[in-house]
């Protein structure tokens, strides 16, 4: 109490987004869980950790998946940083970092288009 006035704080900024969330269960080989929890994290919880790990495996694999479709023809270079949940420019440097030659057809101008 302040000046014996009670007031509460408020930690949420009223412009703040509601996130919903959903439980996901997975069972794991022991291995799996044993390496999870080798993992010390003085400023991170169980839970915390295990969402940064699946939040990162997540945007690796898009990533991937985008340079696989990117690679196939599949998809113009606008499209395979849209999947991959990067920028174009970002999604054009991590291409010529794994050393693939850019490439941009007709077909991809349409789809850029679109």
């Amino acid at each position: 109490m302040l000046g014996g006035v009670s007031r509460k704080l408020n930690l949420y900024k009223e412009d703040a987004k509601i996130v919903n969330m959903k439980v996901i269960s997975v069972e794991v080989e022991e291995e799996f869980a044993k390496a999870l929890e080798a993992i010390k994290q003085p400023y991170l919880d169980r839970q915390t950790l295990i969402k940064t790990l699946l939040f990162s495996g997540l945007k690796q694999y898009k990533l991937e998946l985008a340079v696989q479709k990117y690679l196939e023809g599949e998809v113009s270079t606008w499209k395979a940083a849209e999947i991959a949940g990067v920028s174009l420019r970002k999604m054009n440097k991590i291409l010529q970092e794994k050393g693939i030659e850019m490439h941009y057809s007709e077909k991809s101008l349409k789809e850029d288009l679109e």
